[in-house]
């Protein structure tokens, strides 16, 4: 079975060597058994989206199997504009990242709005943290706001997963991203809600090993069709990827 993990990052790791480079982090990912990853910048999200997604997008031209979601900063506008009209059109980035100063922090949709328009005519998904039920308040804001954008709310609410089901529930352009609690409950209670065709598995490298999701939904009573759609299936239709391209 193939998988494809769409939510991990690089460089950033506080631990030598695990995903400074896109070699290290590919054969970490191959390890795993993860056959396709869309990647995030860390140097982009926390200092300068131009010039670290500009880097990202040299690390992926030299790595097969590896996709990029282009970071942008809401503190930061001039460079995420220009970091969307520059590479965004690019054919390996797959998606962009809505971030602010804390990821734990829910943003401003009003501080969400320039960007969001510079994206409007690439019509990738967007990423948005969603750590908690704040966030996935705003990430359910913007989804009805911006209905011809598709948000990916990273790590499912968290704590407060019903509330992310609740509000795939109220905006079909909202996928959830199962990185987050290790709850065995929550991922039948999303496909119950919402169907197995708007759940994207990620993991969140490095701050949770992709062993541990897989374990989650192999653990979950869930039927294989459905383990199949999110491990990869729905990534592929989502972000358009052919499998070992």
């Amino acid at each position: 079975m193939s998988v494809i993990d769409c939510h991990v990052y690089i460089e950033g790791s506080p631990i030598p060597s695990t995903n400074q480079t896109a070699k290290t982090l590919a054969e970490l990912l191959a390890g795993r058994g993860i056959d396709q990853a869309i990647v995030i910048s860390t140097r982009a999200a926390r200092l300068d989206p131009l010039s670290g997604n500009t880097i990202l997008k040299n690390m992926l031209e030299q790595t097969n199997g590896l996709y990029g979601c282009l970071a942008t900063h809401v503190r930061n506008q001039e460079s995420s504009i220009n970091a969307v009209r520059d590479l965004l059109g690019h054919r390996r980035f797959l998606g962009v990242l809505l971030t602010g100063d804390d990821p734990e922090e829910p943003l401003h949709p009003l501080s969400a709005d320039e960007i969001l328009n510079a994206c409007r005519r690439f019509q990738k998904p967007i990423y948005l943290h969603a750590p908690n039920r704040l966030c996935v308040e705003v990430g359910l804001e913007l989804a009805k706001r911006y209905h011809m954008h598709r948000f990916v709310l990273l790590g499912m609410g968290g704590p407060d997963w019903r509330t992310a089901i609740m509000a795939a529930q109220q905006a079909s352009n909202i996928f959830l991203e199962i990185s987050g609690m290790l709850d065995l409950g929550r991922i039948p209670a999303a496909i119950e809600a919402v169907g197995s065709h708007r759940l994207l598995f990620g993991s969140g490298l490095p701050d949770l090993d992709p062993a541990a999701i897989i374990g989650l939904l192999e653990d979950s009573e869930i039927s294989p069709s459905n383990r199949r759609r999110i491990l990869s299936e729905n990534a592929e239709k989502l972000f358009q990827l052919e499998l070992g391209a």
